[in-house]
C-alpha cells in the first residue's frame, strides 16, 4: 500500500467514529508513511508519534487510532498527534498541546 492510498482509511475511520481527519494533507501523508513503516517494523500500525515499547499488550494501545483518541478529542478537540479532530473542528478551538496519556509506559 502506498501512503496516498491510506488517506481514504483516515477518512473512513473518522467518519465511523464521528470525528474529522486533519485537513492538512502533508500531515496525513506523513502519518500514513509512519504507520506503514511501523506496520512493517512491529506488525502493527502503531501511531508514529509514539514509541513502541516492544511489549505487545502495551503497544496495541497505540495502534492508530489509539485508545486515547476518543477522550483526547472530547477534551481537547483533537487527538494527541492531531491526525483526528472533533467533527465540529474550528481552528480557534484546537488546543496546541495534548498530554501524552501513554507516557507512563515508557519508563516502567
Amino acid at each position: 500500500m502506498k501512503p496516498e492510498e491510506y488517506l481514504s482509511i483516515f477518512e473512513r475511520v473518522a467518519e465511523k467514529k464521528g470525528w474529522k481527519a486533519s485537513p492538512d494533507k502533508k500531515l496525513l501523508l506523513s502519518f500514513a508513511e509512519g504507520l506503514l513503516k511501523n506496520k512493517e517494523r512491529y506488525g502493527m500500525p502503531i501511531c508514529p508519534c509514539r514509541m513502541a515499547t516492544g511489549e505487545k499488550d502495551i503497544d496495541k494501545l497505540i495502534i492508530c487510532p489509539c485508545v486515547y483518541a476518543q477522550g483526547d478529542i472530547e477534551q481537547y478537540n483533537r487527538c494527541f498527534c492531531g491526525l483526528y479532530l472533533n467533527r465540529d473542528y474550528q481552528e480557534k478551538d484546537i488546543v496546541k498541546f495534548v498530554p501524552d496519556q501513554h507516557f507512563k509506559y515508557y519508563f516502567e
